[in-house]
């Protein structure tokens, strides 16, 4: 089964409408201790580092009942809006998101989404212990081009509350959408994670599998 290291809704709906079964486990890692760096280096740095907590989370719990896992995969996600060289996060107040959207309106931007997938290199019927030893990562990166918006419009999105909780102050699957014109890449990649990405990479995992 996969685990999601996550607490976000919209990756659960994502994975819930591509039938894909899964547990979410959130991971409660302290973001502040990876150092700022460029976007791409940070989701890739965040993204291990929540799957990695995570599957410290299993580990513990099974060793201390000694049973076994049926939690093979753990796949953890981190997304940063990058805009004109600077990396947006989480809005920390309505006044800075209003400030962002309105930089951002009739421009573009790139959301960088990281993913670590933790799996068992090992097959299950000749190792029955899984080792989390296997490691994907990667990183997609989709344009986001914006219309323009007046103050008023950005004003009355930001009062809904939905930009508060966004990397970029928006959200493509909500009300955010009417501000989007158009995207180049992953369109499930702007909402949280890339649906073709996890499809390859859980691929990858029971190739592994046969080959060692």
């Amino acid at each position: 089964m996969l685990i999601l290291a996550s607490a976000s809704k919209a990756r659960r709906t994502l994975l819930d409408n591509a039938g894909i079964s899964y547990k979410a486990i959130i991971s409660g890692y302290n973001e502040e201790l990876i150092s700022k760096v460029d976007a791409q280096e940070t989701v890739q740095l965040l993204s291990k580092a929540k799957a990695d907590v995570v599957v410290s989370k299993i580990s513990s719990k099974f060793k201390q009942n000694s049973s076994k896992s049926n939690e093979s995969m753990v796949l953890g996600c981190d997304s940063i809006f990058e805009f004109r060289g600077e990396a947006f996060g989480k809005p920390k107040s309505k006044n800075e998101a209003v400030e962002r959207l309105t930089r951002m309106a009739g421009n573009f931007g790139i959301l960088h989404t990281g993913h670590a997938l933790r799996f068992s290199s090992k097959s299950e019927k000749d190792f029955p212990v899984i080792t989390y030893d296997g490691l994907l990562e990667g990183i997609v990166s989709t344009k986001v081009h914006f219309v323009k918006a007046s103050k008023k419009d950005i004003e009355n999105y930001v009062n809904t509350g939905e930009p508060m909780q966004c990397a970029g102050c928006f959200a493509l699957e909500g009300k955010g959408s009417l501000f989007i014109e158009k995207i180049d890449g992953c369109f499930s990649n702007v909402i949280g994670l890339s649906l073709p990405w996890l499809r390859e990479a859980m691929k990858k995992t029971i190739i592994c599998q046969n080959i060692i």
